[in-house]
């Protein structure tokens, strides 16, 4: 670390290592809660006397709560501490989890879900924004690649180990465990994260007003399709592993923790290749790859072997875009670096509930096989909307290249390269 470096970063509590790790730990509590459900809705249902679709209203709730709140919360709380913040959020997430466990009907249990939901949202922003602000700029990537590994985690462990809890007790004990996730993460941002503080001179509008930003509309809808095609496969994996691939209960088991492998390889070889490479020229090249992933899938998943070796394949490549996509946004944004953070995870759910949507469509009509092409023509398109945002900074790039009068810009100016 520089000696710049070191002191753009906030001092105190733990080692920098062991503060992003903690701020993992939160993101693997929200990933859990966020997978997890679909695995207890049978179980969740016949407590509750309930249909599976309204008990998946559940996950809905829980989805467009996380979009809606996002860019909302973060603009309300953009003044106040960051360390304070988190530690609010935390507490709150793990009493609407509690309120899960110990809902006594259903409309509790919504309730619990969009309180579970708006908390999620707020961290997910803040948890990335503080671990670029106590990371040197040089390892950037790599703090941000680790806050995500929690989520990844999720998919591989938290997401087994929720599900066993509520096969051998009860789906309730189950959002108790992510309850007393949050509260350790809680605990242990009391003690290890620093005082960070918020934008203190940018109001709500000016806040909101990000999304004005040049390249940032190009940037979410990149993020958007980005989604919709690993989530138009990912969303009904279960059915096309058992349908197309003939894979039995057992092997879907291993088949999903393949995935979960190597999605937390990705994500941290990511955050190492943000930290590298230009994030615009690195998303392209992990998008082009994801493309030429998803496409092969087509042909992979018509057996069990080539199903391992494609899941993970592209778990891998799928979460090495995402660490790009975070460094990538928060130079473009720069005081509002948190907010386009923020825009972006409504964007990756707005991109989840569409890709339900049109997988939803292609399963009924009975094309299960053309899933993971159609992921591959979403990439494609997300890799156009890159290029045309890349392309529409240039003439702003290069006119800022002509002003030499002024070598020093603020620490808030906004990134203006491709």
């Amino acid at each position: 670390m520089t000696q710049q470096s070191a002191a753009q970063a906030p001092k105190g509590g733990w080692s920098g290592a062991a503060k992003v790790w903690l701020l993992a730990l939160g993101m693997f509590a929200i990933g859990t809660d966020l997978f997890i459900v679909s695995g207890l809705l049978p179980a969740l249902g016949d407590e509750l006397d309930l249909s599976t679709a309204a008990a998946g209203q559940t996950v809905t709730v829980f989805a467009i709560t996380y979009a809606v709140a996002a860019p909302v919360l973060a603009s309300v709380t953009s003044r106040l501490d960051r360390r304070t913040l988190l530690l609010a959020v935390l507490i709150v997430f793990a009493v609407g989890n509690a309120l899960s466990a110990f809902a006594p009907n259903y409309a509790v249990l919504l309730l619990s879900r969009v309180v579970a939901g708006a908390s999620a949202a707020l961290y997910a922003s803040t948890a990335s924004a503080v671990a670029a602000r106590i990371t040197a700029p040089e390892r950037r990537g790599r703090a941000l690649a680790i806050v995500y590994a929690g989520m990844t985690s999720a998919i591989a462990l938290g997401v087994p180990i929720g599900n066993a809890i509520g096969e051998l007790s009860s789906w309730r004990w189950a959002f108790g465990f992510v309850a007393l996730l949050a509260l350790v993460t809680a605990l242990g941002a009391a003690a290890g994260i620093p005082s960070v503080e918020g934008n203190a001179g940018l109001g709500v509008r000016e806040r909101l007003g990000a999304v004005r930003i040049k390249r940032a509309p190009t940037a979410m809808l990149t993020t958007t399709l980005w989604v919709v095609g690993t989530f138009v496969v990912y969303t009904y994996l279960g059915t096309v592993l058992e349908k197309v691939s003939g894979a039995a209960d057992a092997d879907r088991t291993w088949l999903l923790l393949l995935f979960g492998i190597g999605s937390f390889a990705g994500v941290m070889g990511g955050g190492r290749l943000a930290d590298r490479v230009d994030s615009t020229r690195g998303l392209a090249a992990t998008v082009a790859l994801l493309a030429a992933v998803l496409a092969a899938l087509t042909l992979a998943l018509h057996s069990v072997v080539g199903a391992a070796v494609g899941l993970t394949v592209w778990g891998l490549v799928h979460w090495a875009s995402f660490p790009l996509i975070q460094h990538r946004l928060l130079a473009i944004g720069g005081k509002n670096g948190d907010m386009l953070l923020a825009l972006n995870n409504s964007a990756v759910y707005i991109g989840q509930t569409a890709a339900a949507v049109v997988g939803g469509l292609f399963a009924d009509a009975g094309h299960l096989r053309q899933l993971p092409l159609a992921g591959a023509g979403f990439e494609v398109l997300a890799l156009v909307v890159l290029a045309i945002g890349a392309r529409a900074a240039r003439p702003a790039a290069s006119a800022a290249a002509t002003v030499t009068a002024a070598p020093q810009t603020s620490a808030g100016a906004v990134d203006s390269r491709p």
